[in-house]
């Protein structure tokens, strides 16, 4: 008796091991530059945040207007000017929260947003940085920094917007420094 409920535990338990893994196969062909969980290839309708600095007023509608003309839904967010790198710690983790596939980020303190992009990348979020890089903590904390950087130019919320279509489509953006 002992031996065949032995035997018909041992064969539900590995009938069951068999059953798991993976559900749905995500698309990330694209590896990020600091080998995170980060890689793009999301849905076109995805939720794409913006973290901004005081005074990137014009440049929020500009990615707010370029984003959603290109189909995703951007969640666009100026840090005030008191406490903004406080702010943006905060804006980053409440759109990674909210479900965020990519983010935009313009640091008022990069350092400061080390930890929240950390977090960001283990959430498997594209990180790009506008203007100067966004370091994150990394693993062993070796200081890498976003996936992808769009240099401040004319016309950073277009080329930020290519970044974003590129990513989505799971390729790798040419706009990075």
């Amino acid at each position: 008796m002992r031996i065949t409920v032995v035997a018909v535990l041992v064969g539900a338990a590995l009938a069951l091991t068999g059953c798991q893994g993976a559900t749905t196969a995500a698309p990330t062909p694209v590896r990020s530059t600091d080998l995170t969980s980060s890689d793009g290839g999301f849905d076109r309708n995805a939720v794409v945040g913006v973290v901004l600095a005081p005074g990137d007023d014009a440049l929020a509608a500009d990615l707010e207007d370029g984003l959603g003309d290109a189909g995703f839904r951007p969640d666009v967010r100026v840090a005030p000017r008191p406490d903004a790198a406080t702010a943006q710690r905060q804006a980053v983790d409440g759109l990674v929260r909210d479900g965020a596939k990519a983010l935009l980020v313009r640091a008022v303190d990069a350092g400061s947003l080390a930890g929240a992009v950390q977090t960001a990348h283990d959430a498997g979020v594209v990180v790009v940085s506008l203007g100067d890089a966004v370091p994150a903590s990394g693993t062993g904390g070796d200081g890498v920094s976003a996936d992808h950087r769009v240099p401040t130019s004319d016309d950073t919320a277009a080329t930020a917007v290519d970044v974003v279509r590129s990513l989505q489509r799971g390729e790798q953006p040419d706009a990075d420094d």
